[in-house]
């Protein structure tokens, strides 16, 4: 068991009460190998920045750190015709994390590298958590993604932040697969099993980008944002000591 002084987590739903592997009170399933096919709800246009907020509103901003699972919260694609700029100081940061003196009440923006058309300003200056004050999106089609990062142990154990992804069903990099329950792309292995097929932490530590690893493998995935648990594959599963 690995316990870090300090972690940024990056990438990802309920709000979690506390640190570590609540997930936000999702329930958590054995990972899928029957996923359905992909279906991109229908676009939406976008008039002015308060037309981003008020999808926005529209989403639970769940819990999230690099031990979650299952589909997140995301925008249908939105629609842009000139030029939005959306501020990070206007976000609508939810009521659990503004009731909770442990959660930010500051905001950050998160650019997803594959969207085209879309520029991120400034520093949100955020500690533990990267992230842009302000993204200045012209003619393009995007989706929204909010959620409470998981940075624990610093100054605040969640802050508020809205991932821009590229629009539904964009071709995936290589080593992504596309998860077609929300049609984003993740890392092929512990991300995609956890975040799209809705694996647990313990048994996606055990899944590759080939497939399952052998039998005794070595595999680690993180009980918080702060403690990471190393163990060896066994029946599907790592098994470690961590509790």
């Amino acid at each position: 068991m690995t316990r870090l002084p300090a972690l940024v987590v990056g990438l990802a739903l309920l709000f979690v009460t506390g640190c570590g592997d609540d997930d936000g009170g999702l329930a958590t399933v054995g990972p899928t190998s029957t996923l359905p096919d992909l279906e991109c709800p229908e676009a939406r246009p976008v008039i002015d920045s308060q037309d981003l907020i008020d999808e926005l509103a529209l989403l639970t901003w769940e819990g999230w750190g690099p031990y979650s699972s299952g589909v997140k919260p995301v925008t249908a694609d939105l629609v842009i015709t000139g030029t939005v700029a959306l501020n990070a100081s206007a976000l609508p940061v939810p009521e659990n994390c503004l009731s909770r003196p442990d959660c930010s009440p500051q905001a950050g923006l998160v650019l997803h590298p594959g969207v085209a058309g879309a520029v991120g300003e400034g520093d949100a200056y955020i500690e533990c958590a990267d992230s842009y004050a302000r993204i200045v999106l012209t003619d393009t089609t995007v989706r929204l993604r909010p959620y409470l990062r998981d940075t624990h142990p610093c100054a605040f154990n969640y802050v508020p932040m809205v991932e821009v992804l590229p629009p539904c069903g964009t071709p995936c990099s290589e080593g992504q697969g596309l998860c077609p329950v929300d049609g984003v792309c993740y890392s092929l292995g512990d991300a995609f099993c956890r975040l799209c097929e809705g694996g647990t932490k313990e048994e996606c530590a055990c899944r590759g980008p080939e497939g399952p690893l052998e039998e005794g493998a070595p595999c680690s995935y993180w009980q918080s944002g702060d403690m990471k648990c190393e163990g060896r594959c066994r029946s599907g599963a790592c098994d470690t000591p961590c509790e």
